[in-house]
């Protein structure tokens, strides 16, 4: 009896060690923060957690999302080009159907399969409608939060649905949604983790989205910004809670003893939106613009002990590179059975390596015009942006060449001095909308007349075993074959 449990102790030991080598891993994902808008930029906004993270880790100076949300999280989740996901272009809508196909590897579920207890707490905008669409089924233990864009902050409602779950289950709440982030967070961490277990917890924020809301008492900290004719002084009250939240679970993280053997990514879905108070200075543009604004963001890592603390990297990084960064760094398997994308950039990190990228980065949004594409193509220094209007009789193609090396703020359009380099770089970026899936998600920033919102979205989940649509018996074989084509298995092209 001695003899069995001493091995019981010592295999609980064994496993306590193992999990103590792995790294914990926290992702926080702001929704529209713009490039400035921090203390460490040089913003009135304060927010002393962010520049903390700042200057114990390393910020990443050149990082790189997808210009609107959808795209990023679909990107971050799987490591995969957005093109290839059929999510390219817009974000998700609620009246949309869609979202990241159900046959692509997610990265919670890699850490699952590692031993790592999962958890998400915030907004997830990739799929809403079917089961396999939604956190809870899709790598993540734990879920609380909101499957759409555009929740109102206080009554949790997203064009006219109730949008607050928790693992499925409808929730009321009566509290500021980055509030009720930032504790559900600590809440995870303080009573519901394995505490053998490493854990890999995701925050994607609201905040600073619209709608505009914020608390009065926050409010009052930006007079200064009062008189500006858009609401510049609530975005930063909502930028003010989001780093409140943040410094709530960086305080838990030290209190249970765990920051020192947890990786922290702080990022961006997209630049931020002028018409809401968000500064992309000194870069041009901003959200659904392919110019710097837009896809260039804030992003910081700190990894205590592993990561040179106040240092910066001009390294490019792309959200498809945080699934293997983050997988290599905490030494586990990634699981994807199609290839992926992204590349592990975790030695430029650790070891202050410039990694050279073989492929070029692309980009894309059709927001908000239905005609109207913004796309883009980085490939070193050499960065095309392409803005494709289509009309009525005829297609306008403006062209915009720079080297980002010399001219990051984008002043200097190369493109008529080089037509050749133009020509070339725009062939590439029609290969690369080729890959686009016959069925996949364009921008429709209102809705069919006869949509009406569900009462509640978490109760609107369909099991898996309603996903594939038939087509009514009266319809004749070719009414039948594009019914397949829109919504079926062959609607979507495979790209391996």
């Amino acid at each position: 009896m001695r003899l069995c449990f001493l091995t019981i102790i010592f295999v609980a030991f064994i496993y306590v060690a193992e999990a103590e080598e792995k790294p914990n891993i926290v992702i926080f994902l702001a929704d529209d923060l713009g490039y400035a808008d921090l203390g460490f930029r040089g913003s009135d906004i304060k927010t002393p957690n962010i520049d903390r993270l700042a200057s114990e880790g390393m910020v990443l100076n050149r990082f790189y999302s997808l210009p609107i949300c959808t795209p990023t999280r679909s990107a971050l989740m799987t490591a995969r080009d957005p093109i290839k996901l059929g999510t390219a272009y817009a974000g998700l809508q609620p009246w949309e159907y869609g979202g990241v196909p159900p046959d692509e590897h997610f990265m919670p579920e890699s850490f699952q399969k590692a031993g790592y207890q999962t958890a998400m707490i915030g907004k997830w905008h990739i799929g809403r409608q079917y089961e396999s669409l939604v956190p809870d089924h899709r790598g993540f233990d734990h879920f609380f939060g909101h499957l759409n864009t555009q929740v109102d902050y206080y009554t949790h409602e997203s064009a006219g649905g109730h949008d607050l779950q928790e693992n499925g289950k409808s929730l009321k709440r009566d509290a500021y949604a980055t509030d009720i982030h930032g504790d559900e967070s600590v809440r995870f961490l303080r009573e519901l983790r394995d505490p053998v277990k490493p854990f890999l917890l995701y925050v994607p924020f609201l905040a600073p989205h619209s709608p505009m809301q914020a608390p009065e008492e926050l409010e009052a900290k930006y007079e200064s910004r009062l008189n500006f004719p858009i609401p510049k002084r609530t975005y930063a009250a909502m930028v003010d809670s989001m780093d409140q939240a943040i410094g709530r679970i960086l305080d838990e993280l030290e209190r249970q003893g765990v920051s020192d053997n947890t990786i922290i990514l702080f990022f961006s879905d997209n630049g931020g939106f002028a018409g809401f108070g968000g500064v992309n200075e000194p870069y041009r543009g901003g959200k659904l613009e392919t110019f710097e604004g837009g896809i260039r963001v804030n992003a910081i890592m700190r990894w205590p002990g592993k990561i040179p603390a106040g240092s910066q990297t001009t390294q490019t990084i792309s959200v498809m590179d945080v699934f293997p960064t983050l997988a290599a760094a905490a030494d586990i398997e990634m699981h994807n059975k199609k290839k992926i994308d992204g590349i592990d950039v975790s030695s430029s990190l650790t070891k202050s390596k410039i990694i050279k990228r073989s492929k070029p980065l692309f980009f894309a949004s059709n927001s908000p015009e239905y005609n109207s594409f913004r796309l883009a193509m980085i490939e070193g220094d050499h960065k095309l942006v392409q803005i494709i209007d289509h009309h009525n009789r005829s297609t306008e193609i403006t062209n915009y060449l720079f080297d980002l090396g010399e001219d990051p703020y984008e002043k200097n359009n190369l493109a008529e001095e080089n037509p050749l380099r133009v020509k070339k770089m725009s062939e590439a970026i029609n290969d690369w909308r080729s890959q686009h899936p016959v069925s996949g998600l364009y921008v429709s920033i209102s809705p069919n007349p006869a949509w009406r919102a569900p009462a509640d979205y978490a109760e609107d989940v369909k099991s898996d075993d309603k996903t594939l649509v038939q087509p009514w018996a009266g319809f004749g074989r070719v009414a039948s074959q594009v019914l397949q084509m829109r919504y079926g298995e062959k609607g979507r092209i495979k790209y391996e």
